[in-house]
C-alpha cells in the first residue's frame, strides 16, 4: 500500500536503464514496459509526483517535463 500520492518527491536511483525507480521517500517502483523509453532519460533528483491508478499500479509524473509513466509499487525501502 502507497500512501504518499499527490506529494512532491524526488528519483533517488534509476536502475537497469529505467525499469526500476527509487523515490526519496525509500519507495521503489516497476515501470511499465511501455513507458521505460521515457524513464530512462530522467534524472536522479528530479521531481515527481504520484498519483494512485489501478490496484498497485500507479501513475507517476515528471514535473518539469509534464511526462507521465504508469509504475507498479514493489516496496518502501
Amino acid at each position: 500500500m502507497y500512501l504518499a500520492t499527490g506529494q512532491k518527491l524526488f528519483i533517488k536511483r534509476i536502475e537497469n536503464l529505467g525499469v526500476i525507480i527509487t523515490l526519496d521517500d525509500r519507495s521503489k517502483w516497476k515501470v511499465n514496459m511501455f513507458d521505460i523509453t521515457k524513464s530512462k532519460l530522467w534524472l536522479v533528483m528530479d521531481e515527481v509526483t504520484v498519483a494512485s491508478y489501478i490496484g498497485s499500479k500507479f501513475k507517476i509524473t515528471h514535473t518539469k517535463r509534464n511526462e507521465t509513466i504508469e509504475a507498479e509499487f514493489i516496496t518502501k525501502i
